[in-house]
């Protein structure tokens, strides 16, 4: 009956489906089979120098939504530990460079 509402489709046995199905998946893992080549590994510039920058509170706390992925937050108007949004609910700590989950929050935008 299925035939008869697809005009110029050859039914196939099962058996001939899943031989199919094999071919298939062969040819997908022999053409995606390339070595991909490994990531640069990150290299030091050299010496290091301390620097001291000075940073500049926004003292009206802003929505979480508000603020635009990679820009630098601080959870209280000291910027005692400045953030930066990661995504829609992840945050990265600059002090400890460790990441938070986060759900919604008012904070304090930081400039440089």
């Amino acid at each position: 009956m299925a035939a008869d509402l697809i005009p110029n489709i050859p039914i196939i046995t099962e058996d001939d489906y899943k031989r199919l199905c094999k071919q298939v998946k062969q040819y997908q893992l022999a053409k995606g089979a390339k070595k991909k080549k490994s990531k640069p590994i990150l290299k030091p510039i050299g010496n290091t120098t301390i620097v001291k920058k000075e940073l500049i509170v926004q003292q009206t706390p802003v929505d979480w939504d508000e603020v635009t992925v990679g820009t630098p937050f601080a959870l209280d108007s000291n910027g005692t530990l400045v953030y930066t949004k990661a995504g829609a609910s992840r945050a990265l700590c600059l002090n400890t460079m460790s990441t938070v989950p986060v759900g919604g929050a008012s904070v304090y935008r930081i400039f440089f």
